[in-house]
């Protein structure tokens, strides 16, 4: 009696644990990378980072599935040293109906530091919302 309730408790937490779902993100190494984040309402989100002499072109794109009805985003530009990064410019308020969302702006910056620019946005879609943030980092020399 007692091996057959063993095997039957065994059996019921087997069968528990798989039909428990498992989700992961794996940050790509590159923008060159085959993995790819798997997001709900949103087709792809990318931030670019260039620089002339001192002046950061910061600019990003983040692309609703069909039937988006609204993105909002705040872009930061960020100071980077070591592991601590310092906003030097927020963008804010920005918002735009659509499907896609575009953003480009400059910035004047002290050269010899890294600095990363990061898009927070929210996509609005089928009554939800989904929030994503992707951020690219350069030297400015």
């Amino acid at each position: 009696m007692k091996t057959k309730l063993m095997a039957l408790v065994t059996a019921l937490v087997l069968l528990i644990t798989v039909n428990v779902p498992a989700f992961a993100t794996v940050k790509p190494a590159s923008s060159d990378s085959d993995m790819h984040i798997m997001y709900t309402n949103t087709d792809s989100a990318s931030a670019y980072l260039d620089f002339s002499g001192t002046r950061a072109d910061c600019s990003a794109i983040v692309e609703g599935k069909s039937g988006t009805t609204q993105i909002t985003a705040t872009v930061y530009l960020k100071r980077v040293v070591g592991s601590t990064k310092t906003t030097v410019k927020a963008w804010t308020g920005l918002s735009t109906s659509g499907e896609t969302f575009y953003f480009d702006n400059s910035y004047y910056v002290s050269s010899g530091y890294t600095y990363e620019v990061e898009i927070k946005a929210k996509v609005y879609r089928n009554g939800t919302a989904e929030s994503i943030s992707v951020s690219c980092q350069d030297y400015c020399g």
